[in-house]
């Protein structure tokens, strides 16, 4: 067996997902059950979760629409790195949300309310080695909901790495790990900020050709934890709140197998469900998913 510590590569990359595990560890040793108001998290946020119902203690409930659009862009001369295989993407992505804060169906309740998010930016895809790749990104934009009109500047960054241990034209397994950054501003009782450490794993695996389909199916799946820096309290209601410190996801999907489906500035390899929730139960979600977590 070799010595991981002769290949730094995948030291660093399996070090990765062993300190998201620590982290979590340790945050559910210490979770404290004191309710923290000042970090309810804010309406503007919801534009980084991803396509899906979001649902909290039975009571609280969003849908979202995330339109992920990205086009790849020329990486300018003066910065030196086509030479290195950099790539470099601009990130367009929409989101509508509606929310419901009670358990009435009515969307036209007044309790309930939605909201849009535009946040542009600029992500680079950084391979490292050819198992390796990086991707730091950055946006900023805006946030408008309807209810109060109100509108704030959003903000998210962080950086993405994913490893692979496998990767064949027929199986693929690797190990994903980001730590990512998002607030708003003004800030909203300073229920803004938003931090998080993730750790996980994803694979693919080409299935058998049936019939007369032209191209073979993948089977993707992926399982991550998101360990969230300082716990998040979502209002339920005017005395009552639910505290979320972490997000476990399970998702599977299926793609034709060869390059990924383009239609515009919209790109996807994949369509399949995920299921996400909290270690205690109060926060799930189901996702849509088209692509990997790496590339969301």
């Amino acid at each position: 067996m070799s010595n991981p510590l002769r290949q730094p590569h995948r030291f660093a990359a399996i070090l990765m997902l062993m300190l998201s595990v620590q982290v979590a560890i340790g945050q559910a040793e210490e979770r404290s059950t004191t309710i923290h108001p000042e970090e309810q998290i804010h309406w503007a946020l919801a534009s980084f979760f991803g396509t899906g119902w979001y649902r909290v203690d039975d009571n609280r409930s969003t849908f979202i629409l995330h339109l992920p659009v990205t086009h790849q862009i020329r990486t300018p001369d003066w910065l030196g790195l086509e030479s290195h295989n950099v790539k470099m993407n601009l990130r367009l992505p929409v989101s509508l949300g509606f929310h419901q804060l009670d358990d009435i169906p009515d969307l036209l309740e007044f309790e309930n309310y939605t909201s849009a998010a535009f946040v542009p930016g600029i992500e680079f895809e950084i391979p490292l080695t050819r198992q390796w790749t990086l991707k730091p990104l950055a946006q900023f934009g805006v946030g408008y909901e309807a209810q109060s009109d109100e509108m704030v500047m959003v903000w998210y960054g962080g950086i993405r790495s994913r490893f692979y241990l496998q990767q064949t034209e027929t199986k693929s397994i690797a190990l994903l790990g980001s730590i990512a950054f998002a607030g708003n501003n003004p800030e909203y009782e300073a229920r803004s900020r938003y931090a998080a450490l993730m750790g996980g794993v994803e694979g693919g695996h080409r299935l058998p050709q049936m019939g007369s389909m032209s191209k073979p199916f993948n089977l993707y799946w992926h399982a991550t934890y998101t360990n969230l820096f300082d716990e998040i309290d979502f209002h339920i209601s005017p005395n009552r709140f639910s505290s979320i410190d972490d997000q476990w996801e399970f998702g599977v999907g299926l793609g034709k197998a060869g390059k990924p489906t383009s239609w515009w500035m919209f790109t996807f390899d994949r369509l399949g469900l995920a299921y996400q929730r909290s270690t205690d139960g109060d926060f799930q979600a189901v996702k849509i998913s088209v692509t990997s977590p790496f590339d969301l």
